[in-house]
């Protein structure tokens, strides 16, 4: 009998709304949680290809035997590797080399792809890059004068399995066993080296070894794990991995609202039929057993056809993210899946226990009497209850982050707006004398139902408002990651570039059709005090390393100042925000440096944000020109090359000196990321737009009934088709404009909060939402208000018992 019943019922309009609403989430939840899922175990499980190694520690200074020795004594693997900078020799040809040198565990995890393959460095011989190969006119077989040692070329390494760590190399790659680096004798006191120590094991080794070692790291030595990577292509990811949530969300709000309204509406519409029942002599627990089996149908139905589309979607996504994910992602727990029903479960009962529980307490009396409604959990507690407990899940599920917050800050927003607007229209149209007999009898209809006109505005609002913010956000992203890596980025850089070679190196350029961008000279000095203090001890990474300075009359365009005045004069300088920030340096403040020669110190007049992420020269401090002269300094340009390598061995040739850093692989890889992604978010788009769609169809049909019978009635006393659905018309052209209006109001709250706090792009006001917002809102509900004029006025319909 509850089959029957459900079938039967199956046919209403806003049942199938809830059904496809209830499944929409359940695919948005499914699909995205299993992406996640399969993403962070993949990479889980690839971390140590990726680091060769599960953890890394990297150091100025040789560890402390006892510490790998301690690591030993847990079980666990470890490493040794050696990175510094040399000049090698082929016969009379000198050239910078980037040696890393490891032992024989390296690599611990991952492969060291070579030519020919398989070869690992061993005491006596080397592998070059080949690079450093064309640079020095060698071959496989040849020797190379290392510092005072010569050794065998025993091929060319093509990929280092944790190159990753060191995108900007400075020189071509020597990579030699460790047993070789003394014999060299490149390694001597005040060196620049940089050790690092791969460990490997089990989580509980780890864990118990991180617990034993972290409180003894100085600052200067920081233990590596993953995802660590704060360049283009990290923060692409990052905003990438943001926008899905961000669509999750949406699609979840959206959702809950269809589901609300469409649960509401046909709960109302079977009042009278459970009050005949009931009349009939069925009992309150048959009652119960029909209602509550249709209610776990149709959850059934909602998880089959939610999960069949949430696994679609999941197929979909990951054939569009491939490119730019690991290569091998292992299956998806049940956790998605668990995920996935329990959302469905929470948004049913969240919105629909009310209703159900209303149908349920219906009166025999209301066969005689209309008005006769139940009174059972009133709405002023049961809303602000619900949206507690919605305000909960989410911050639970999303960890309260500030996409959540500034998405329901313009909801909130919205809210306000529609009893404002809301109450203020109706107060308007009361004054207002209309000439035009639809339009007045559209303001009359509003005007005798203020509830039901501030729910459809709250709705419709809320509709427009939350797809203007995913189609809005989703242009901004592309078009901020196109303007931070134009067509003609500059691929290479060039360091070390002596004050005596400026002028050749811009000579050689121009001969070669080469336009470099500007010249930045700089200077290597730590910053040693801040308003006389020291910064000894402090464990920001930048008091903890040198840091490149420079001077310029000109303000990079790149960078914007956003307090103090620009240009620093002499004895100031120009610090960069995020540093000021978490140094709490202020305007004002004095800045001690030490360099190779002397001190010297500067007064903080400006703060600028630096976009770090445009893989262009970018600088914590910015001098005035001659502040810096007593410093010994090199200058650096950038350059776009997409021509043969030819070139790039004959600048080698001419300035061997120079260092010359390939970025061209980190620019096509950010640049693969954002095609795959914009795909991606597209099929986002569609799917909170199809939840947005729900919302507003459910909304439509709230009122079907109620206009029917008024439609018979003005029919009767011998309106006009034409006059009525023209009435229908204007009264959804008023209601889509001011859903519109306040639409705008309330996406631009939300933007400006998710620009300035989420993705970290400056917010503007945008223009396009106060004019598409109404139109759009105006024509769409006109259009929605005109197929309902034809359904409704079709033939003899309209004299029809309309039942939904």
């Amino acid at each position: 009998m509850i089959a029957r019943w459900f079938w039967r019922e199956w046919r209403s309009p806003s049942l199938l709304i809830v059904w496809m609403a209830l499944s929409l989430a359940v695919a948005c939840v499914l699909a995205l949680g299993s992406i996640s899922d399969r993403m962070d175990k993949g990479l889980s499980q690839q971390s140590r290809d990726f680091m060769a190694g599960d953890r890394t520690l990297r150091t100025d200074k040789p560890a402390p035997q006892a510490w790998l020795d301690k690591a030993r004594a847990l079980g666990l693997k470890v490493g040794e590797q050696l990175n510094f900078t040399t000049m090698t020799y082929a016969g009379d040809t000198p050239q910078l080399a980037s040696v890393k040198a490891v032992d024989d565990v390296y690599p611990m995890y991952g492969e060291l792809q070579t030519e020919p393959p398989g070869l690992k460095p061993q005491a006596g011989s080397v592998l070059l890059a080949p690079r450093l190969m064309a640079l020095l006119n060698l071959k496989t077989g040849d020797t190379i004068d290392v510092g005072d040692t010569t050794l065998r070329i025993a091929g060319a390494v093509i990929q280092e399995p944790d190159s990753g760590f060191n995108p900007f190399q400075m020189a071509p790659r020597l990579m030699m066993n460790v047993a070789d680096v003394a014999k060299t004798g490149a390694v001597q006191p005040g060196s620049r080296v940089s050790w690092r120590y791969k460990f490997g094991g089990t989580p509980e080794a780890l864990a118990a070894y991180e617990a034993w070692l972290l409180p003894q790291l100085s600052p200067e030595q920081r233990w590596i794990g993953l995802n660590q990577d704060e360049g283009a292509l990290g923060k692409s990811l990052e905003r990438s991995q943001q926008f899905l949530l961000l669509s999750a969300l949406l699609t979840l709000l959206l959702a809950v609202a269809a589901v609300a309204v469409a649960m509401g509406h046909y709960c109302r519409s079977r009042y009278d039929l459970v009050a005949i029942l009931k009349t009939l002599g069925a009992g309150r627990a048959q009652l119960r057993k029909l209602i509550l089996g249709q209610w776990v149908l149709l959850l059934a139905m909602s998880l089959a056809t939610g999960g069949a589309m949430g696994l679609l979607f999941e197929h979909i996504l990951m054939a569009l993210l491939k490119p730019v994910l690991p290569a091998a992602l292992p299956p998806a727990s049940l956790w998605p899946w668990l995920w996935a029903t329990g959302a469905m479960v929470v948004i049913s009962l969240l919105v629909g226990l009310r209703p159900w529980r209303l149908l349920l307490a219906t009166q025999p009396l209301r066969v005689l009497r209309r008005d006769v409604v139940a009174k059972v959990w009133p709405l002023q507690i049961y809303i602000p209850l619900a949206c507690v407990v919605v305000v909960l899940l989410l911050a639970w599920l999303m960890g309260g982050s500030v996409l959540l917050w500034s998405v329901l800050a313009g909801a909130v927003v919205l809210a306000l707006l529609c009893g404002v607007v809301g109450w203020l229209l109706l107060n308007v149209l009361k004054r207002l004398t209309l000439k035009a007999l639809p339009l007045r009898l559209a303001v009359n209809r509003l005007l005798r139902q203020p509830w039901s006109t501030l729910s459809q505005l709250a709705a419709f609002s809320l509709s427009f408002m939350l797809l203007a913010l995913l189609l809005v956000l989703r242009g901004d992203l592309l078009e901020r990651w196109q303007q931070q890596l134009p067509p003609d980025s500059p691929n290479y850089f060039l360091i070390n570039i002596a004050p005596e070679q400026v002028s050749p190196m811009k000579v050689f350029l121009a001969e070669h059709q080469v336009i470099p961008s500007a010249f930045y000279p700089v200077v290597r000095a730590r910053l040693t005090a801040i308003n006389h203090q020291p910064t000894e001890g402090n464990p920001e990474e930048a008091l903890n390393r040198e840091l490149n300075l420079t001077w310029q009359s000109a303000r990079p365009e790149h960078n914007t100042v956003v307090a103090g005045q620009w240009p620093p004069k002499a004895g100031e300088v120009s610090i960069e925000e995020g540093l000021a920030k978490r140094l709490r340096i202020n305007l004002g403040d004095r800045m001690t440096f030490t360099g190779d020669t002397q001190d010297f110190s500067a007064t903080v007049t400006s703060v600028r944000k630096v976009d770090w992420e445009s893989l262009r020269p970018n600088f914590y401090f910015i001098f005035p020109p001659g502040a810096l002269d007593g410093q010994p300094q090199s200058w650096l340009t950038s350059f776009r090359w997409d021509r043969d390598a030819a070139l790039l061995t004959q600048l080698n040739r001419e300035f061997p000196t120079v260092s010359l850093l390939d970025i061209g692989a980190i620019l096509k890889q950010v640049g693969q990321v954002l095609g795959q992604v914009s795909r991606a978010l597209e099929v986002m788009v569609v799917l909170v737009t199809a939840c947005g769609l729900l919302l507003l169809l459910a909304q439509v049909q709230v009122g079907m009934r109620q206009r029917h019978q008024e439609l018979v009635v003005w029919r009767t006393l011998g309106a006009g088709k034409s006059l009525l659905r023209a009435t229908l018309w204007a009264e959804f052209a008023l209601l889509g404009l001011v859903s519109g209006l306040v639409a705008a109001i309330g996406a631009e709250t939300a933007l400006a909060l998710l620009q300035t706090k989420v993705f970290d792009f400056p917010w503007e006001p945008d223009w396009r939402l106060w004019v598409t917002l109404p139109l759009f809102g105006g024509v769409l509900l006109s259009l929605c208000g005109g197929w309902l004029g034809l359904r409704l006025l079709k033939g003899k319909a309209l004299f029809r018992q309309f039942s939904v």
